[in-house]
């Protein structure tokens, strides 16, 4: 699998701070696979990306991590069509259907329904 864009440590929520401002003030956005916590980015060049994936969804670490995996893959495949929102990705669906290509197309109308949230 080719690699559409790198996913630095300036494209990650790291604090716990940030996923508290973005949880908090945040507007969210439902699909079947997952759900997207998106605020405006402080830094409006460059949006961010936290993954939430707890015990909740499934408790084998191995497809936790699996899923994260899936879910920071799908957000790189977005390349320079990203939005400059700091967003939390948290996933619904079932670990089977977690595969890329379908948490991309989600991920692109959750993105769309959160801006318009935002922008009201």
């Amino acid at each position: 699998m080719e690699r559409t864009g790198k996913f630095s440590r300036l494209d990650r929520l790291r604090l716990q701070a940030d996923f508290t401002r973005v949880y908090r003030r945040g507007v969210r956005a439902g699909g079947r696979l997952i759900l997207v916590v998106a605020t405006p980015a402080e830094n409006p060049a460059r949006g961010r990306l936290g993954v939430s994936v707890g015990r909740r969804y499934d408790r084998s670490a191995v497809r936790r991590n699996r899923v994260k995996r899936v879910l920071r893959a799908a957000w790189r495949e977005l390349g320079p069509d990203r939005p400059a929102l700091d967003l939390i990705l948290i996933p619904r669906g079932p670990f089977r259907d977690m595969r890329t290509p379908a948490v991309r197309d989600e991920l692109v109308t959750l993105l769309r329904k959160a801006e318009r949230k935002i922008t009201r």
